[in-house]
């Protein structure tokens, strides 16, 4: 006699709803949450590729000052604060 099986349930991936908040250079960033970004964010970037799309959201969410501070962080901070950015949203960028 062979016992049932269990029901396969499937679970759509956590959105993470609150902004991400950063400080750089005493300054408050505040970018959206990548994964529950809003329908005309995505409209906007729905066909660039990955860079294209990373850079326009944070040239359509930030202030110029904003902008200013991230064009003149350390390449290793940036990239920190891209990766926390992911993290934050739970989104992760797979392995090479």
């Amino acid at each position: 006699m062979t016992s049932p099986k269990a029901p396969i349930t499937f679970t759509r991936p956590v959105q993470v709803k609150d902004d991400f908040v950063y400080q750089v250079d005493g300054l408050e960033l505040r970018l959206p949450s990548l994964s529950y970004l809003k329908p005309g964010l995505i409209r906007r970037i729905r066909r660039l590729g990955d860079v294209d799309a990373m850079y326009t959201l944070l040239e359509l969410t930030l202030s110029a000052e904003s902008l200013a501070a991230l064009d003149d962080m350390d390449p290793e901070a940036y990239h920190e604060l891209l990766d926390a950015w992911r993290t934050h949203s739970g989104v992760n960028l797979g392995e090479s």
